[in-house]
């Protein structure tokens, strides 16, 4: 009987064992197929996350582009202008040559018209006419003061001319080259917009696809919204500042930061320098300007305001830069806590990122 017993308890753990496998692989089995499907959603948001700040990138890039691409025909244009003005110029001061040449010449017929009506048809007749030997010697010196004169002054007028001629000459083959140049500046400018009018698009739909996938994976918003909060502090602690043309040494990155802030969401224009409109570099020109800090206008010279700082030195206030060294296309303000505010690109508006971009370049303090 006792061995009837002890056969049943073994036998139950034995069925006991084998049903709890049997349950525990189902429930395994789903929890691998979450994780799995937890892990392909977290690579597909990265990826459409990629894809986003790649495209945000080339847009970026583009404004960049064009706005150099406007400020070479803008210089070309006034180019052009000045040109035109020094053409009109120097066609009138070809006339004025012309008349005076003329003038010389029409003196100096008129003189060989009186001594041929007076029987005389050259100097030599003048010199034959003399009477005695000091006579003949004031004639020489007379006809050949008249000579030398005669012949400086058409001289003169004669290179003035030429030179004038060779001078517009020189302006008419500049001002074709310069018409040619805006030319070619016009015709890239327009390729340059219809190739972001294509980009736009790809935003929008790398937007949507980032969208979708917010939900499930945390894209950075989190670090937007403390770095907002610690911003708003800022606010509320530092005083009004008073700009001081000539800057200050004591300039607060709170202060700096805090004004930036006032213009979130201010929408991006290429060219724009404030205060209803901003470009990356206008914006960064525009808050210093505001302290009396003196910084130039574009990217590409700001990048060599003030002086280096390490990314991992990175102060608010500090500019950063974007880029390639040969092309840095964007510049924000670092603000803390891995964050940024920015002019991003056109069809978006001033905003705080998270400082997580692979094409970081380089960093820069103004004080």
């Amino acid at each position: 009987m006792r061995k009837r017993i002890m056969s049943l308890i073994i036998t139950i753990g034995f069925v006991a064992t084998i049903s709890m496998q049997v349950m525990a692989n189902p429930l395994s089995d789903k929890l691998s197929n979450q994780k799995s499907q937890l892990e392909s959603q977290k690579n597909a948001y990265k990826k459409a996350q990629s894809n986003n700040e790649s495209i945000e990138v080339s847009i970026e890039k583009l404004d960049s582009d064009i706005e150099k691409m406007y400020a070479q025909v803008d210089k070309t244009k006034v180019k052009v202008g000045e040109t035109e003005k020094q053409i009109v110029k120097t066609t009138k001061d070809i006339q004025v040559a012309q008349d005076n040449i003329k003038k010389e010449q029409d003196l100096y017929d008129l003189r060989m018209r009186s001594m041929y009506m007076n029987g005389v048809d050259n100097y030599v007749e003048v010199l034959l006419d003399s009477e005695g030997i000091e006579d003949f010697i004031s004639r020489a010196e007379t006809v050949k003061t008249i000579v030398q004169y005669d012949n400086k002054i058409v001289a003169e007028l004669t290179a003035k001319k030429s030179e004038v001629e060779n001078q517009k000459v020189a302006l008419e083959t500049e001002k074709t080259k310069i018409l040619l140049l805006k030319a070619d500046n016009e015709a890239k400018l327009a390729k340059l917009k219809d190739t972001k009018k294509d980009q736009s698009v790809l935003v929008l739909e790398a937007a949507k696809q980032e969208k979708s996938y917010s939900g499930n994976v945390n894209n950075g918003q989190a670090t937007v919204d403390a770095t907002m909060k610690q911003i708003q502090q800022m606010k509320d602690s530092v005083p009004k500042y008073t700009a001081s043309r000539g800057g200050s040494s004591s300039l607060s990155s709170n202060a700096v930061v805090a004004y930036a802030s006032n213009f979130l969401g201010t929408p991006y224009v290429w060219g724009a320098s404030g205060p209803q409109f901003f470009d990356c570099s206008g914006f960064m020109q525009y808050v210093y300007a505001h302290f009396g800090v003196s910084i130039s206008r574009t990217t590409f010279t700001q990048i060599n305001e003030g002086t280096y700082v390490a990314r991992e030195n990175l102060q608010p206030g500090d500019l950063i830069f974007f880029g390639t060294q040969s092309n840095p296309h964007h510049v924000g303000m670092y603000v803390g806590n891995n964050s940024y505010i920015h002019a991003p690109r056109t069809g978006d508006v001033i905003k705080i990122s998270a400082l997580t971009r692979g094409d970081y370049l380089t960093a820069r303090r103004v004080k």
